[in-house]
């Protein structure tokens, strides 16, 4: 499978708001993508196979900290290294922009998610309780440090 992960521009929010409504119970809009992507501080990408957007990711900046919004892969292209792409470009963007610290909130039940963030360097620091809705579920609160995934021992997987 032939995969680019790149910048998300402003064509790609159709596509990415519906994979959007797939993945998530309370999504963003494509307002929000567009007004997320306005944004030059922020970093969204998308991956493209064929023309087709099949995933994203989203992270706010600010100063030398960034927060991962969502990650999102298209059901059908699921389980084939999507997310793991895309997560890897994502920090290393962000190791680029000299972020020295990224934090996610990810389900507590959502175990895959979860291993995948540790993968790239992604340790449990918190939990948010009672932090999602439909259904109600607390958050585990995650962050890595871009220079470390980048530069030392999870730079393999880079």
């Amino acid at each position: 499978m032939n995969i680019l992960v790149r910048k998300m521009t402003k064509e790609d929010i159709p596509q990415t708001a519906a994979i959007e409504r797939e993945a998530f119970s309370v999504p963003w809009d494509e307002q929000g993508f567009a007004e997320a992507i306005a944004q030059e501080q922020n970093i969204f990408s998308v991956a493209e196979c064929q023309g087709e957007i099949i995933g994203y990711c989203g992270m706010y900046t600010a100063a030398d900290e960034g927060e991962i919004t969502n990650v999102a892969v298209k059901e059908e292209f699921r389980k084939h290294g999507v997310g793991s792409r895309i997560l890897a470009y994502m920090i290393r963007q962000a190791a680029d922009k000299g972020i020295a610290g990224i934090y996610l909130e990810v389900r507590s039940s959502n175990e895959a998610a979860q291993k995948l963030y540790r993968k790239y360097g992604f340790l449990a620091v918190g939990t948010r309780k009672n932090f999602y809705r439909k259904p109600d579920e607390d958050a585990i609160v995650m962050m890595c440090q871009p220079e470390i995934s980048t530069t030392g021992k999870f730079h393999d997987h880079l």
